[in-house]
């Protein structure tokens, strides 16, 4: 290789290097807050509701449903107009279910947040996980979270990364479940 073309090469290595460099120091050093919210979320939309038998007697309740509400929070990510997209399954009988789904929280500027919501349902309160990301600046989200919960009515006095009660549920052998409802490992 002719120095020539060797200048070139180590001129290009160092730009990418240094480019490199300036994109991570972009985001700043790693870190870790506490963050809270309280939110609800009653306007209900997309509402479908259905129940059905299985053998021994019980009876389950499945709703798919959009929820849509405000979020409060110090932290402006957290804060906004908030819509969660669930599933839930609650056995009828004894009150006790699943719930599952999607949030979105789009607050003013570039103040976002996204993800998941994981939660056991008992006595009408949902007490669960919410993983996510946020935007503005970027982050990861894990929070426990917790809502009185009705599938007709919605999220009510909820609370993300804050004291919850919880509650737990085991889901063995097959159930029943509504077209279109995401599939379920090992049913």
């Amino acid at each position: 290789m002719s120095r020539k073309r060797l200048t070139v090469f180590v001129l290009i290595a160092t730009a990418a290097l240094i480019g490199a460099g300036v994109a991570v120091a972009k985001h700043g050093p790693p870190s870790v807050q506490s963050v809270s919210a309280t939110f609800d979320a009653t306007t209900v939309s997309q509402h479908y509701l259905t129940t059905c038998s299985v053998n021994g007697g019980d009876t389950f309740q499945a709703t798919r449903a959009t929820y849509t509400g405000t979020a409060t929070s110090s932290n402006p990510q957290l804060a906004g107009a908030l819509t969660i997209r669930a599933w839930s399954l609650v056995d009828t009988t004894n009150g006790v279910g699943h719930l599952y789904g999607t949030f979105r929280i789009k607050g003013t500027g570039r103040n976002r947040a996204h993800g998941t919501l994981n939660a056991a349902i008992a006595g009408g309160k949902a007490s669960g996980l919410a993983r996510g990301f946020t935007r503005g600046p970027w982050g990861h989200l894990v929070a426990s979270l917790g809502s009185t919960f009705d599938p007709t009515a919605g999220f009510s006095s909820g609370s993300i990364g804050s004291g919850t009660a919880g509650a737990g549920f085991l889901r063995s052998g097959r159930w029943c479940h509504p077209p279109h409802w995401p599939a379920s490992q090992g049913s």
